[in-house]
């Protein structure tokens, strides 16, 4: 499959998801309540901090099989010894977090939530359904990640969109005609996720093929990878720290009522991320397999293009979350209260993720590669600055404290950062790659902004869906003006009027 199928496959999948789990939150958040929403938020916490234990092996198989897949012969047989050796170590850790977050949710519950009105049995039995789901989820994602690594995204978005329809709309089934006690959802979706890892688990091993018996577990065939999955999982557990030791202290420090306003936020600020993971998916095993090939005049050609079309889509949708968060908010829930609670929240996470979009494109590089040492030393360097300046935040200031903390440290980075990878593993592209590439994107998007001020307080005056309306017309404007600022969307423009004066011609 080429990048761009992989590419359009993996937005596709990415879109309906993120829409579908926009258009439900909202049935969520008036049907179980401010406290049972906190939970579902402390989840998603949850499962991120747990991810920790997959040491940098769910990448590490990605990269294994993209090269298996360029290679085949001998690798492709111990990628098949990798896989076993990794499923068993993945399936010990998923049985000891299970257990550990079973004998631990009564401390969690009466101690670390701030709980109001549900009752503490059922938010510990909640606790325990998570420790469960996220059991299966991780296993899962370790099949997924091999899928993505052999570039068979058509299919695996396939198999993401329909997961995602039980998911999300099967759900709503539960609390409307059964309960909307938060044990019924968390019970509803364990169903999902073993549905999930069983889906996952029969695609990877059709793709890998084969009748042979496998063997246990080698070392033989870890030892190889573990210098590359050390630097990832290290990597990993402090961009873990990073992102989301706010989120943990803020689940103690606020009502879990509030905490599920701040969820609110956390979503729609990280569906900024989420739009760039399509195109990393698609990039990653790419560029990884051109420069194996010796092909690294191409392998920076599609690394410069897809840097330029994410500035293009992405820059524009975190300055319109920015600036219209509360309008956003509001359309979206029709809770004013969260809407004006979230309102100045949002605008720094939303704006210090755009920067992230951008600057995630330099770990790209690292790690095609396969060079992780210089991001290494980035990420602990980072996290002795982050972590004391996140905690006195949370603690002084709370949500909005960290949210102007994040953005700051963002910036921070993107300023510093980015022309020093570009110097030691593409040099001489970092002045081109800013001025040609991003810039005019970035620019664009900041003057169609300024020009749209005078329409802040008139959106709140529009119903709900006219709100909607409005802001997606004010996207899409912005967006056609950077087709024409970038190259890639020039490019495109060009080629479709040579193609519509040919077709003419030849009629």
């Amino acid at each position: 499959m080429s990048v761009k199928a992989n590419a359009l496959a993996n937005y596709a999948g990415q879109l309906y998801t993120t829409l579908i789990g926009i258009i439900v939150y909202p049935f969520y958040l008036a049907w179980m309540g401010e406290e049972a929403y906190g939970l579902v938020g402390f989840f998603i916490v949850l499962q991120a901090w747990l991810n920790l234990l997959d040491m940098g092996m769910s990448p590490t198989l990605a990269r294994e099989t993209a090269r298996a897949a360029t290679h085949q012969g001998e690798q492709w047989q111990q990628l098949r010894g990798l896989v076993r050796s990794l499923e068993i170590v993945f399936l010990g850790l998923a049985v000891a977090m299970v257990v550990s977050i079973t004998l631990g949710s009564d401390w969690i519950a009466n101690h670390w939530l701030e709980v109001d009105t549900l009752s503490r049995e059922e938010v510990a039995w909640c606790i325990v359904l998570m420790g469960f789901m996220i059991g299966m989820r991780w296993l899962a994602s370790l099949y997924r990640s091999g899928i993505q690594g052999l570039e068979r995204q058509v299919s695996l978005n396939v198999a993401n969109v329909v997961i995602a329809t039980f998911k999300f709309v099967g759900v709503l089934l539960i609390l409307q005609f059964v309960s909307t006690q938060p044990s019924a959802y968390f019970e509803y979706q364990i169903a999902i996720a073993l549905l999930e890892l069983l889906v996952m688990g029969v695609m990877f091993y059709r793709l890998l093929g084969g009748r042979e018996r496998w063997q246990g577990f080698s070392w033989a065939v870890v030892r190889p990878v573990l210098p590359f999955a050390g630097g990832v999982a290290y990597t990993a557990g402090i961009w873990i720290l990073m992102t989301q030791l706010d989120k943990l202290l803020l689940s103690s420090f606020l009502p879990l009522s509030e905490y599920g306003y701040f969820t609110l936020v956390v979503v729609v600020a990280n569906a900024i991320m989420t739009l760039t993971m399509p195109i990393s998916r698609a990039l990653m095993p790419r560029m990884t397999g051109l420069l194996a090939s010796q092909e690294e005049a191409q392998m920076l050609r599609l690394y410069r293009r897809a840097s330029q079309f994410i500035a293009a889509t992405l820059l524009p949708v975190a300055g319109m979350v920015a600036l219209y968060g509360g309008q956003l908010l509001y359309a979206w829930t029709g809770n004013m209260e969260a809407a004006q609670w979230g309102a100045p929240i949002l605008l720094w996470y939303a704006l210090g993720n755009g920067l992230l979009a951008i600057g995630a494109f330099q770990y790209y590089l690292q790690y095609a590669h396969g060079k992780l040492r210089l991001h290494v030393i980035y990420n602990t360097v980072s996290v002795l600055i982050v972590v004391p300046v996140v905690v006195v935040a949370a603690w002084q200031w709370q949500a909005i404290g960290v949210a102007v903390a994040w953005f700051g440290f963002r910036l921070l980075s993107f300023v510093s950062w980015t022309p020093f990878v570009h110097s030691r593993f593409a040099p001489g592209i970092h002045g081109q790659w800013m001025t040609r590439d991003i810039l005019p994107c970035a620019v664009a998007t900041a003057l169609m902004l300024l020009l749209y001020q005078w329409l802040d307080l008139a959106l709140w005056s529009l119903p709900r869906p006219w709100i909607f309306v409005s802001l997606m017309a004010m996207g899409i404007a912005i967006l056609l003006v950077n087709a024409v600022v970038s190259s890639v969307g020039r490019d495109m423009i060009i080629r479709r009027l040579q193609e519509r004066k040919h077709d003419r011609a030849t009629h």
